[in-house]
C-alpha cells in the first residue's frame, strides 16, 4: 500500500515518519524543505504536487490545520480531485469543520473515493511513540482497509460514527482541554494575587479535586520553566476554539465558557505570541495583573 502524506509540521512530521519506519512506502509533498530533506533521507518519495502525489498512491493523508486548507487539498482547482489517477482513501488528520469533512466526502464520493476525518489527540511526542488517540468518523468499511495505518500511528482509534462525527467529538475534547489551560493559569494568578505562597498552592492543586495532567505538565514545564515552545500554538488554539464555538451556534448553544476563553488566547496573540505555546495565554493575565509566576514561584 503506497500512502501520501502533506502537511508535515508538528504534527505531521513525526507521524510521517512514523509510518516510514513501520514500513510503508511513503510519497510527500510539502513547502517545508527541511522536513522534505529529513523524511527523504528516511526514504520517503519527493513529489512535487498535490496533483502529483494523488496520482502515485492508493491512500492519500493530510494533515494542515484548517478548513480551507482541506477543502484546497482534496477538493481544490489543484487538489485530490485534479489528479487523474486518484487515491482509494482519503484521510483527514486535521480538526476542522465538520460541515467542511462532510462536504469533502461528498464531493469526493462522485468520483468513487472513501474519506475519513480522523482527528489525532497527544501531542508531536505521542505521535512519534505511535500513540496517539485517532478520533474517526467514516465508513466502517473504510477503516477497517486503513487499520494497519491507523495502528501504526495510534493507541487508541476510535470510530464515532459517519463522516464529520470525527471532527465533532475532537472539538469537544478541545474546549475542556483548552478551557483548562485557562482556568489553570487563571487559578495561579488568582493565588498569588490574593497572597498565597505558589509552590503551596501547587501541592494543594495536585492532591485535591483540581488535579489533571496538564496541571501537573503545564505549571512546572511552562508557567515556572517560561518554556512556550509550541507544541499546540496559539494561533491553532484560537482556531480551534472558533470552530467550536460556531458548531455550538449552529445547535443553538451559547458556550460562554469557550468565548471567555477565547478572550485571553487572542489577547495572547495580539501582544505576539500567536506562534507560542498554548500555555502562554498566562501572559496576558500576568500583563494585567502586574505579576510574573515564575518570579514569584522561585522566592
Amino acid at each position: 500500500m503506497k500512502i501520501g502524506f502533506v502537511g508535515l509540521g508538528l504534527m505531521g512530521y513525526p507521524m510521517a515518519l512514523r509510518l516510514i519506519k513501520a514500513g510503508f512506502k511513503l510519497h510527500i509533498f510539502s513547502k517545508n524543505d527541511i522536513s522534505l530533506k529529513k523524511l527523504y533521507k528516511f526514504g520517503a518519495v519527493i513529489e512535487k504536487s498535490i496533483t502529483s502525489l494523488a496520482n502515485n498512491v492508493d491512500v492519500f493523508c493530510s494533515c494542515r490545520v484548517t478548513s480551507n486548507q482541506s477543502k484546497d487539498i482534496f477538493i481544490g482547482r489543484r487538489g485530490v480531485l485534479n489528479a487523474s489517477r486518484k487515491p482509494k482513501i482519503c484521510i483527514d488528520f486535521a480538526t476542522i469543520d465538520p460541515s467542511t469533512s462532510i462536504n469533502i466526502a461528498t464531493k469526493l464520493k462522485g468520483h468513487s473515493i472513501e474519506f475519513i476525518d480522523a482527528p489525532v489527540s497527544g501531542g508531536p511526542d505521542k505521535a512519534s511513540e505511535g500513540k496517539l488517540t485517532i478520533i474517526a468518523g467514516g465508513q466502517k468499511s473504510s477503516l477497517r482497509k486503513t487499520k494497519r495505518l491507523f495502528d501504526t500511528l495510534g493507541s487508541k482509534i476510535l470510530h464515532m460514527g459517519d463522516v464529520g462525527s470525527g471532527v465533532k467529538a475532537k472539538l469537544c475534547n478541545n474546549l475542556i482541554s483548552i478551557s483548562t489551560h485557562a482556568l489553570i493559569a487563571e487559578a495561579m494568578i488568582l493565588g498569588l494575587k490574593s497572597g498565597i505562597d505558589l509552590k503551596k498552592l501547587y501541592e494543594v492543586l495536585k492532591n485535591s479535586s483540581a488535579y489533571s495532567k496538564t496541571l501537573e505538565r503545564v505549571v512546572p514545564n511552562h508557567f515556572i520553566t517560561r518554556n512556550f515552545k509550541a507544541k499546540a500554538s496559539i494561533e491553532t488554539i484560537i482556531k480551534d476554539l472558533g470552530v467550536a464555538i460556531e458548531l455550538g451556534k449552529r445547535n443553538k448553544l451559547n458556550l460562554l465558557i469557550a468565548k471567555n476563553a477565547m478572550k485571553y488566547f487572542n489577547k495572547a496573540r495580539d501582544c505576539g505570541h500567536g506562534l507560542d505555546d498554548i500555555s502562554s495565554v498566562i501572559i496576558p493575565m500576568e500583563n494585567e495583573a502586574g505579576i510574573l509566576v515564575k518570579k514569584e514561584y522561585n522566592n
